[in-house]
């Protein structure tokens, strides 16, 4: 699979924006006599899914919360045994959840049983398979697709190196339009997309299944997964030197 970039820059789109802030306005000491320039460098890139996940679901209305869940965990597993034999998958996951159905009166008149199953895979893999297979009453509830941990970390390292490079110039053309002749970087920060949000893939697309194939054995999947948006950012300050 090849990369797909999009940018108005190139393979790397850039924002920047710089604002000024004087001696008598909350300088650092080590600023002390001269500006501070607050800068801020963003680089975007545009990369192609390589993964993705498959999220299932099987549910069962039964008179007693018991006969529901026995009857969805067996679904479970029985389809757990069957993914277990397929090396790609990774992060197989289920769970299960009941709750009640109410009457007219109020009262409870029957038991659901909800089951989940989800595992993640190389979308090359699915590719060559051409469609993942579960017995019924399992139906696909949902394909996200995302870049590949490997993948994401190669972009980073790339944007970073752009972000940090575009960083620079903007400090140095700043010291030059204000008549200094170096800078002094200062409080400087580096964030990606993940940054507050933990190891969780970036979803760059969605696929939800049609009710009316709940029934299937199988469902194609478009192994087409789109692209996510990769970005990582620089803000701080530098100090402008005579």
């Amino acid at each position: 699979m090849t990369l797909n970039f999009q940018s108005k820059l190139g393979a790397v789109a850039l924002a920047m924006c710089a604002s000024t802030t004087w001696a008598n306005n909350g300088m650092p000491p080590e600023c002390a006599g001269g500006p501070v320039v607050n800068l801020s460098a963003v680089s975007t890139e545009e990369v192609q899914n390589d993964q993705v996940r498959l999220n299932w679901l099987v549910q069962f209305d039964r008179a007693s919360a018991s006969e529901a869940m026995i009857e969805t965990n067996k679904v479970l597993a029985s389809s757990i045994k069957s993914l277990e034999k397929n090396s790609q998958i990774r992060n197989l996951k289920n769970n299960i959840q009941t709750y009640p159905q109410y009457g007219k009166d109020g009262k409870p008149r029957s038991w659901t049983a909800q089951g989940t199953l989800s595992f993640e895979m190389p979308l090359e893999a699915l590719k060559n398979k051409g469609s993942v297979e579960l017995e019924p009453p399992m139906a696909l509830s949902n394909v996200q697709y995302y870049v590949g941990p490997a993948k994401a970390q190669a972009s980073r390292e790339m944007l970073t190196e752009a972000a940090i490079t575009e960083f620079q110039a903007k400090a140095q053309s700043a010291a030059k339009g204000f008549g200094y002749k170096s800078f002094q970087l200062n409080n400087i920060s580096i964030q990606d997309e993940r940054a507050g949000g933990g190891p969780a893939p970036v979803y760059g697309r969605m696929y939800a299944a049609q009710a009316d194939m709940a029934m299937s054995k199988g469902m194609e999947v478009a192994t087409s997964g789109g692209n996510s948006t990769l970005n990582v950012s620089i803000n701080g300050n530098v100090c402008l030197k005579r």
